[in-house]
This record gives C-alpha cells, structure tokens and sequence, in this order.
C-alpha cells in the first residue's frame, strides 16, 4: 500500500478524492506530526488515527471521523 506524505491542512484534506473500489483505500501521513494518519475508504470514510511503534508493534489508535474532527 502506498502511503503519501505531505503536510495535513484542512484545505488539503479535503482535496483528496475518494479511492475506487479497487484501489479500497488511501493512506496518508502528516509531515510534521510524523504519528498522525489519515485512511479513506472506497466507501467515503476518512478516519484519522495515532499510528505508534510500542516494543516493535504497530498500533492504530482512532482518534476519530474526518467530518467530525477538522484540523486547526
């Protein structure tokens, strides 16, 4: 899966178009807060997570729902 990297601002958030069916999901990484996550899905779901190494485990931690969440 293809991770895209660039700087998370409301206006470039909701730029991003939703994913086909195919391609099922978008991931996205914030540059300055190198933990901060964004997924959407095909189905239009844009969550953002905390994305943490803990003793050599990944775990996604929701922080919440794009429409209900905005960055500031």
């Amino acid at each position: 899966m293809l991770v895209t990297v660039f700087k998370f601002i409301q206006a470039a958030l909701n730029k991003i178009k939703v994913p086909t069916k195919e391609e099922k999901i978008i991931q996205c990484r914030d540059i300055i807060e190198r933990n901060l996550v964004l997924i959407i899905s095909y189905t239009g779901f844009r969550r953002l997570y905390l994305g943490i190494n803990i003793n050599g485990m990944y775990y996604k931690i929701k922080i919440g729902d794009s429409p209900d969440l905005t960055l500031v």
